[in-house]
């Protein structure tokens, strides 16, 4: 009974809905390759808003763990709900971005970098909150089904995933679709016909992340080092904005995710495949990279 309860509560505490995006441990793997990459003075600028932002909310964020706070608070708030992901069309050709004033992921990053250059205000939002959420959102866009769906799938969410096993998907069966695998492609592993995990997501409980965030941190630490021998910077893009990050995962989203599948990009459901799993991973792992490297870039240009 107390090991059920146990798992009932860590699968919980990961929390995944329609607007997920990388789990609690892929959103530190991006805080902590950008906080290695930040300039004296951005980390001094960060810090303090960081603190301030602690002070105000009774919380005990670091830097590296800052980025699952907008998914930490998402049983108790809708409101930042379609700030997660951007909806593009399924074509490559077509102009893909909705009309500017649509929430969405792109629109939520200019208006979090925009409070904090003091160029814009919003009454729920300050200065601290849009630091804190900053990290979140830069990495939601750069997993590639925040920004793609096909056929209404909701990026992947109603397509069905069957070989995918976990101890999250025992208790909750429906997460076996593709959106939870690209949300966890990053450590898969493929085994007998089985979807598996190279390394589990370290459990917490929901109402109280935070220890489970700060047990998690060596692990960061360990993984950003290989992530970052893998997939050097020079290897793949590292600069642009908002829009082109955005672009870039809906091509990935068509191409990768979708035209990749066993049985076509229409397929549904799909069993994944060794070689599907394998390119996951490792795209999925070089997004973890970029995203930290940008989000660190863009802080330096912020608090410089």
């Amino acid at each position: 009974m107390r090991t059920r309860r146990f798992l009932a509560l860590a699968v919980l505490a990961c929390w995944v809905s329609n607007a997920s995006a990388w789990d609690a441990f892929g959103h530190m793997l991006v805080g902590q390759v950008a906080y290695e990459h930040l300039t004296p003075q951005a980390k001094a600028g960060v810090e303090k808003s960081l603190a301030a932002f602690n002070a105000k909310n009774g919380t005990d964020y670091t830097f590296v763990t800052m980025g699952c706070w907008m998914d930490d608070i998402r049983g108790k708030t809708k409101k930042y709900t379609t700030w997660h992901y951007i909806e593009l069309p399924g074509n490559l050709e077509a102009e893909p971005f909705p009309v500017a004033w649509q929430v969405n992921a792109l629109w939520a990053i200019r208006l979090c970098s925009d409070i904090i250059r003091d160029k814009r205000t919003d009454p729920g939002v300050d200065k601290d909150q849009a630091l804190v959420m900053l990290s979140h959102l830069v990495g939601d866009i750069h997993q590639p089904l925040h920004a793609t769906s096909l056929n209404g799938d909701a990026g992947g969410n109603k397509v069905v995933v069957p070989n995918i096993v976990d101890a999250k998907v025992e208790v909750f069966p429906h997460w076996k679709n593709l959106h939870y695998f690209w949300d966890t492609a990053y450590r898969r592993v493929f085994r007998d016909g089985k979807v598996g995990e190279g390394y589990s997501e370290p459990p917490y409980v929901m109402e109280d992340p935070l220890p489970g965030h700060a047990a998690a941190q060596p692990a960061a630490r360990e993984q950003s080092t290989e992530l970052q021998k893998t997939h050097q910077s020079e290897k793949f893009p590292r600069g642009g904005e908002a829009e082109s990050w955005v672009r870039e995962s809906h091509r990935l989203g068509l191409i990768e995710a979708y035209q990749k599948l066993p049985g076509g990009p229409n397929a549904n459901p799909v069993e994944l495949d060794q070689a599907y799993v394998d390119n996951a991973r490792e795209l999925a792992r070089q997004r973890l990279v970029q995203a930290g490297l940008r989000f660190a870039d863009l802080l330096n240009e912020l608090y410089g």
